[in-house]
């Protein structure tokens, strides 16, 4: 709801009531038009300008402290009433007010892409401004979560020669240790932009290299998988292969077992024995991983590498097994479902 204020009162406690005046609904009960609300903020707001109102509830109805809002963004709230509720031509609607100078208007068309699939953000390849997506790569002031994005948007709408900003970012942070360049997303982009060639120097810098950082190995650890889940420019079982690299390094691989079981990819299977038949007290969080890899795999031979496990540490075996019963290790646990009680009813 769009409502601007008509009064401030500060309580004996501290806080304030503001009573606000709704001049316009944009989602919920239509007539609370016209009408007056008092709703407490902790802090106090201005008696004067334009407020975003949201209320939670039908008979009784919880307000949201009010935010100030710009007059620029009004036009962008009205509009989001008669979009479609997912889709590539509700993610095109936000595509333009990614730009936008109202930080509330444009970091909500940020939420809009968070959410969106690979594919809704695919489908917008032609509508993409490349110059204006590598400006906004370039601007150490953005954030890190937009400059994920941009990458991702890269990846749609770049050429071969700009994978390079992989490494002219990459001098930035050496010049600069506060900048982040988001490293998975960058991967990522960079894979799709240079194809194997590029996954071949992801593979030596980062997933063979022993002296990586590790919040650098699990970074292209997530851009593959991305890659392998999302995106179809290396086939599966490549992809696969730069995996088992990290397999190599028992501090590594219980980030891999589970991308490899999900993918079937059943040619580990000796390697991830091995894992578990070497783990130390401090490395023992990788027997569940490689239980829930061989208990997957419907090979005999993984079936007489378990029993030889459950020999050497039963109860190992048994504590993964168990587990298993209420998560396989192999999916994403599901999202609940959204409460869908009266009160979770949204007015805006």
């Amino acid at each position: 709801m769009i409502a601007r204020c008509e009064s401030v009162t500060e309580q004996p406690d501290g806080f304030y009531v503001c009573r606000l005046h709704i001049d316009e609904v944009i989602k919920g009960e239509p007539s609370l038009k016209d009408k007056s609300v008092e709703v407490d903020t902790i802090e106090k707001i201005s008696a004067k300008g334009t407020f975003w109102l949201l209320g939670y509830g039908q008979d009784s109805i919880d307000w949201v402290a009010p935010t100030a809002i710009s007059t620029s963004a009004v036009p962008y709230l009205r509009e989001l009433e008669s979009l479609a509720d997912e889709g590539p031509q509700r993610l095109e609607h936000f595509l333009r007010y990614l730009r936008h100078d109202y930080e509330l208007v444009s970091d909500d068309a940020y939420n809009e892409f968070a959410e969106a699939s690979m594919k809704d953000i695919a489908s917008l390849k032609a509508k993409l401004d490349r110059t204006w997506v590598l400006q906004q790569l370039r601007d150490t002031s953005i954030s890190r979560h937009r400059r994920r994005l941009f990458w991702t948007l890269l990846g749609h709408c770049g050429t071969a020669d700009d994978a390079r900003l992989f490494d002219e970012l990459l001098r930035v942070r050496a010049s600069d240790p506060t900048f982040d360049p988001g490293m998975d997303a960058a991967i990522a982009c960079l894979i799709t932009l240079g194809g194997e060639s590029a996954l071949v120097e992801i593979e030596k810098d980062y997933l063979a290299n022993p002296d990586v950082d590790y919040s650098e190995a699990f970074a292209a650890i997530s851009a593959i998988r991305v890659h392998g889940t999302d995106l179809s420019v290396l086939r599966r079982d490549r992809l696969a292969q730069s995996l088992r690299i990290v397999l190599q390094q028992p501090d590594l691989s219980d980030l891999v077992i589970p991308d490899l079981a999900r993918w079937e990819d059943w040619s580990a299977i000796d390697r991830v024995a091995e894992l578990f038949e070497s783990a130390t007290d401090e490395s023992s969080f990788i027997k569940p991983k490689v239980v829930q890899y061989l208990k997957a795999c419907p090979l005999p031979a993984a079936a007489t590498k378990l029993d030889r496990l459950r020999q050497l540490d039963p109860d190992a075996v048994r504590a993964a097994e168990e587990s298993m019963m209420f998560y396989s290790g192999l999916a994403t646990l599901p999202v609940p479902p959204p409460d869908e009680s009266d009160d979770a009813v949204e007015s805006r």
